[in-house]
């Protein structure tokens, strides 16, 4: 709706498109700017970061966070106002107006993105160096861009696109899972730098079993989640 409406011509809904997908890339990848700031001020940092008890425990705490707003009880939502201005703002037209409308994609899916882009933020960060945070905000960038400017440029492939259901809320909790697997190792981290012994490597690999132990029942229709249908049949291809 947002590229025919501004798009007289097949060339000229290229040129969006390409536009379009350009601004997305442009927005996510300014997200590793920090990093760069940062790695700059102190190189140490990112050691410091890897080794630190509390910052391992907060980043347990957002993952387990992140993976209960998978799971569906709840939804993280950045202000609508801030949608509705970039919205508002996307309707002025020209380079300007495109930015905008790929601006306004980037705040609304923020529910969906915003685990994901902090999951690959934090890892990026543990691990250490500018070049992590760079190179995963770029592929994460070109992945969401490439559909949007695909079917921006050729509105006709929009008829080919599978329909929205079940299999999205599936795919949302198996993320969920594997947020809570990877919590564990931050709070395994914060374990053995502090030596509290909470968390010994049995206990640990025990843990990861009962999660993906989870995982396998869920898919196979065994535990379910708010958003899930209680009368939805299991899939062969999800079996």
């Amino acid at each position: 709706s947002f590229f025919t409406k501004r798009s007289k011509t097949k060339k000229q809904g290229i040129q969006n498109g390409l536009m379009y997908g350009l601004s997305i890339f442009l927005i996510y990848l300014l997200a590793s700017v920090p990093f760069h700031i940062i790695g700059n001020v102190q190189p140490e940092i990112f050691n410091s970061i890897s080794t630190n008890a509390t910052l391992n425990i907060i980043f347990f705490v957002v993952f387990i966070f992140f993976s209960i707003s998978f799971f569906g009880y709840f939804e993280i939502q950045l202000p609508a106002s801030w949608a509705n201005k970039a919205d508002q703002a996307s309707m002025k037209g020209g380079l300007l107006g495109t930015f905008f409308g790929a601006f306004s994609i980037a705040l609304v899916s923020f529910s969906c993105t915003g685990p994901i882009v902090g999951t690959l933020l934090v890892q990026a960060a543990v691990n250490g160096g500018v070049v992590g945070p760079t190179i995963g905000m770029l592929g994460f960038s070109v992945a969401l861009a490439l559909p949007f400017t695909l079917f921006a440029a050729f509105p006709s492939w929009l008829q080919t696109l599978p329909n929205s259901g079940s299999w999205m809320t599936s795919m949302k909790v198996v993320l969920g899972f594997l947020e809570l697997a990877l919590g564990l190792k931050f709070l395994s981290t914060a374990d053995l730098t502090e030596h509290w012994g909470i968390l010994p490597y049995e206990l640990f690999v025990g843990l990861w079993a009962l999660i993906f132990g989870a995982m396998t029942l869920y898919l196979f229709g065994l535990i379910r989640f708010p958003h899930d249908n209680p009368n939805a049949t299991i899939s062969k291809k999800r079996r």
